[in-house]
């Protein structure tokens, strides 16, 4: 049976905890509990965790603005530099090559040296890079600074979901996360929809949307070098009271009914944790801010990382089925949106749409719309179905919970892939392909939320590292789609290419159902490999 081993992978192997006497939020335990040190994040004052969140998560919006935007400018850079549309097409694959690649220098090093450093240095590497590619004056110039701006922008994609472990309790992270989706999905529909118009109206056309790129970069280091302190804490262990078997487990945790519904989470043992009397917390006691460690501390070095063992330590999440899962869905769900925003061009600039390039910008909003449903039925939602389960389980938490919150929007985006298949195949009305492109769009946002917020509740501990494995993955799938998607749609067709996207995006979903009953084998049988202690 596992214990839990703060700093230890496998911490979360356990199927749930019963938290005894913690401190409660709207009649729920607060998990993981507040501890009495003043350096605690989960004690800084809610205003400045949630201004903290929005500074960070600000950071995914600015970098992929940017990595998105020139994609409306393709034809236009064509004609400037006398490139091929393979060869223009560079500057955003590798962008996105380099985007996940990066996470596997970034995470390791804020490990070692801390959140803050990492994403303030590669927020300057950022705006250094945005500044560079618009005075670029040859198409290699320009696309060394697309590469340089793709590794800088990595920082945020890992490191962001680790602050919202670092700052909120697990029955929040659903929203939270939300916040993190939401900027990091709109940003590649708002950056080409405002670059279209630059492109067709402003004199400087897509140079002027890298200047504005650079100044949204610039705006956010000064909001990261004022407004985020260093989230970093090693959180101390809390003492186990006892171990139950499994069949007092099922009585405590009175957890999907039947004892004999095998594979079910309440089959294995949960830990109970003892975490004060009674009355001795009821709520948290808040800090003053520590305006004297945001303003004048930079760097904070962990003695006890080894960087070396901190670069291979992700990889080990291979093994771990959630982490997984959290992959497939994220870069399938990614995959059918990036195909469209860049098939979207030839499609709806030729006949019979014509449309502008302003026009294709336009397209855009579809994406925002089906982005904003999906980051209230993703995040808020998604914790208020998780909060129900937990009150109606006598307060045992365990991550499957989480999972439930897929149902309610699981068949948008496949429903969407199909009518996107139709709609672009027969050319039919644009608004048909609009209302197809926001379902793909909601399911963006929506079930990676759920899934990188089960993974971030599987493992808290470890939410940077297993986030890092996740987005070198998915935007290697991103980058392989983008890679092949004119291509593949002007030799297969749009009708093929998104029967297929619809089929892929229909098993990664369901493959939820397997985590539901079996998720917590899978974790304690993972457990007990310890392939932590490889390295």
């Amino acid at each position: 049976m596992a214990h839990l081993r703060q700093g230890n992978i496998d911490d979360s192997a356990l199927t749930g905890v019963v938290l005894h006497a913690s401190a409660k939020h709207h009649g729920i335990s607060l998990w993981p509990p507040p501890s009495n040190d003043p350096h605690d994040p989960l004690r800084w004052p809610r205003w400045l965790k949630v201004l903290a969140l929005c500074t960070t998560a600000f950071f995914n919006f600015t970098s992929n603005f940017a990595a998105a935007g020139p994609s409306v400018a393709t034809t236009l850079i064509q004609e400037q530099f006398m490139k091929s549309a393979s060869e223009v097409n560079g500057l955003l694959t590798f962008n996105f090559l380099l985007l996940g690649l990066g996470n596997m220098i970034w995470v390791p090093m804020s490990v070692k040296f801390g959140k803050r450093a990492v994403l303030i240095t590669s927020m300057a590497m950022l705006f250094a890079a945005l500044c560079w590619g618009a005075s670029a004056t040859t198409f290699n110039s320009l696309l060394a600074a697309r590469c340089v701006s793709g590794f800088a922008s990595a920082a945020g994609e890992s490191i962001v979901p680790g602050i919202v472990s670092d700052l909120f309790f697990i029955h929040e992270h659903g929203a939270m996360m939300s916040i993190y989706t939401i900027l990091i999905s709109c940003s590649s529909a708002v950056g080409p929809l405002i670059a279209s118009y630059m492109v067709q109206y402003s004199v400087g056309t897509w140079r002027d949307f890298m200047w504005l790129s650079a100044a949204l970069a610039g705006f956010n280091l000064i909001l990261l070098i004022l407004f985020y302190p260093e989230s970093n804490f090693r959180r101390p262990q809390l003492p186990t009271e006892c171990e139950p078997q499994p069949d007092e487990s099922r009585r405590a945790a009175n957890a999907h009914g039947n004892e004999n519904d095998k594979g079910t989470p309440s089959e294995y043992g949960i830990e109970h944790l003892s975490v004060g009397e009674p009355n001795d917390i009821q709520h948290v006691n808040h800090i003053k801010v520590p305006w004297h460690s945001i303003w004048f501390s930079f760097v904070k070095v962990d003695d006890s990382v080894n960087i070396f063992k901190a670069f291979l330590r992700p990889f080990i999440f291979l093994a771990y089925p959630p982490v997984v899962w959290a992959i497939f869905v994220y870069g399938i769900s990614l995959g059918s949106q990036v195909i469209l925003i860049f098939a979207f061009p030839s499609l709806l600039l030729a006949p019979p749409y014509l449309f502008s390039p302003s026009g294709v910008g336009l397209m855009q909003i579809a994406a925002l719309i089906g982005f904003t449903i999906a980051c209230y039925v993703g995040g808020y939602v998604s914790d208020v179905i998780t909060t129900k389960l937990i009150r109606r389980e006598g307060g045992v938490i365990y991550p499957e919970q989480r999972l439930l919150s897929i149902i309610p929007g699981a068949l948008i985006a496949p429903i969407g892939c199909i009518i996107v298949a139709c709609a672009c195949s027969q050319q039919m009305h644009w608004a048909v392909i609009a209302v197809g492109f926001g379902m793909v769009s909601f399911g963006t946002v929506y079930a990676p939320n759920i899934a990188l917020t089960y993974v971030i509740d599987c493992y808290p501990e470890h939410a940077s590292q297993c986030l890092v494995l996740i987005n070198v993955f998915k935007n290697l799938v991103a980058f392989t789609f983008l890679y092949v998607a004119v291509n593949w749609i002007a030799a297969s067709g749009w009708m093929q290419v998104y029967m297929i996207m619809f089929m892929l995006s229909i098993l990664t979903l369901a493959a939820a159902i397997p985590l539901w009953f079996y998720g917590a084998r899978c974790r304690q049988f993972t457990s007990g490999l310890q392939v932590h202690k490889w390295l």
